[in-house]
């Protein structure tokens, strides 16, 4: 748009200056030469006067248009005058016919113009005749050039300031729009840490509620386990007493992991093991995705460097994760074929290579386009539909990696699926090592489907891999 008025300002200069100014210089032109000339002229009509043999008068005459001739401009040494004519009127004057008539210089030129001017006497003021005097035109043109310099040089600056003005217009404009898009994202924060802190109220009020009724199917499920155990059973019915201790654990440490995932101690950071997050993290979601057929694939490395962080912060990063991948998962589940199996991959090592704490979540969904993995980390940006999501969940993300100076990518190809990775590195200070470093070949992985059950916060029991922890809690 600016480009465009910036276009349109110089072609009206340009034609101003065409249908305007130039004919406004030739008018100046003839304006200043006619000054010039009569100041010269005067003493053409003194000889034309004077009382004196035609010889001598015409003389005079001769002198005077010879002085006229060599009028030159100081700059350019260009001639203003380069012809004059002299035509008397015999009646006034007392000199034979057309004695008096002259012609010098050069006379008749192609790009000239013409300047007349009267002769008077100065004692009867009578018309003694006309004077014609050939203007040069490198006169008007050098007189032209000056004027065009000016004014466009004029018009340059005019055109320089005003693209100024427009820079730092449009530098302001940016800076108050990257302020505005700052303070929505700080307002959607504080709205996202307000739903945070209800739902800790919340958890704090189901805890209460829950914890008296779970503690009496404790006690009771603890007096069956004894009465089997003093009585030898070791049937059906003991196994499902055991069932009920199991589920109450189950069932009181989500309320604590979710009472810890929302609480407000959220500026606390310390030295942490990253598997602790995660572990807790999952157990919002293993029963999830057992229920919804997807296939959760979690390798956890052991003795992992311990990286200063605040833990409910990257537990907050890891349900960004999986809520992301289950719903990439889903909705390509959505249009494929019986033989797709939805699959996501937890992962957490240490790379030894690059001495980072790496955590990656790996899912064969739906995948994003170039554009949206570009846009995928701004505020309020999503391609979910309505009240599907609010475009925060990245964003947040992203904010909490630049807080404690981690590396966030994504590497996502459309149709196929999305990785998320984090990397948190030495040299931001972020972890300090163990005595033993492990590589990521070294640790441990459990995959869980839809014939696995989870029980308790970061332990799955499985067919394959029964009582097999995933990290420490």
């Amino acid at each position: 748009m600016f480009l465009f008025l910036t276009v349109t300002l110089e072609g009206l200069m340009a034609v101003y200056w065409t249908a305007v100014l130039e004919p406004q210089l030739m008018s100046k032109a003839e304006v200043t030469a006619r000054a010039l000339a009569q100041s010269h002229v005067y003493a053409i009509a003194d000889a034309m006067t004077e009382d004196a043999a035609v010889g001598e008068i015409i003389r005079n005459m001769e002198n005077a248009i010879n002085r006229i001739l060599l009028l030159t401009d100081p700059d350019t040494t260009t001639p203003f005058i380069l012809g004059v004519e002299v035509e008397a009127d015999y009646s006034v004057v007392n000199a034979p016919e057309a004695e008096l008539d002259m012609k010098r210089g050069q006379i008749g030129q192609a790009h000239d113009f013409l300047t007349e001017i009267p002769l008077y006497s100065k004692l009867t003021r009578e018309l003694l005749g006309i004077v014609r005097l050939h203007n040069s035109p490198e006169f008007f043109r050098h007189f032209k050039a000056d004027v065009r310099f000016t004014f466009f040089v004029g018009a340059g600056v005019g055109l320089a300031l005003l693209i100024l003005s427009w820079r730092i217009v449009a530098a302001l404009s940016s800076k108050v729009k990257q302020t505005e898009r700052k303070l929505r994202e700080k307002q959607a924060q504080i709205v996202h840490a307000g739903r945070l802190t209800a739902m800790g109220e919340m958890a704090t009020g189901i805890a209460h509620e829950i914890n008296q009724p779970l503690a009496i199917i404790r006690i009771a499920a603890d007096g069956l386990n004894s009465y089997f155990a003093r009585q030898g059973i070791k049937g059906m019915e003991a196994k499902a007493a055991w069932k009920i201790v199991e589920q109450v654990n189950r069932a009181a440490s989500i309320i604590n992991n979710m009472r810890a995932f929302a609480r407000a101690d959220s500026e606390i950071s310390d030295q942490v093991n990253l598997a602790e997050p995660v572990n807790r993290a999952l157990s919002f979601f293993k029963e999830q995705f057992r229920i919804h057929d997807i296939v959760l694939t979690v390798s956890l490395a052991e003795n992992l460097p311990k990286v200063r962080m605040n833990p409910q912060k990257f537990e907050q990063i890891v349900v960004n994760f999986l809520s992301n991948a289950r719903y990439a998962v889903e909705k390509k589940g959505e249009n494929a074929g019986s033989e797709y199996q939805k699959t996501v991959r937890v992962d957490l090592f240490h790379d030894t290579e690059t001495d980072a704490v790496v955590f990656e979540v790996e899912d064969n969904g739906a995948g994003m386009s170039a554009e949206v993995r570009e846009r995928c980390m701004e505020p309020f940006y999503t391609t979910k539909g309505v009240g599907e999501g609010t475009g925060l969940g990245l964003s947040i993300v992203h904010g909490i990696t630049r807080e404690f100076k981690m590396d966030i990518s994504v590497d996502s190809v459309e149709g196929e699926g999305s990785t998320f990775r984090i990397r948190d590195m030495k040299k931001s200070g972020g972890f300090v090592n163990p005595a033993s470093k492990k590589s990521k070949k070294n640790r441990s992985s459990v995959r869980i489907d839809k014939s696995e059950s989870c029980a308790g916060a970061g332990i799955c029991q499985s067919p394959r891999a029964k009582k097999q922890k995933l990290g420490s809690n």
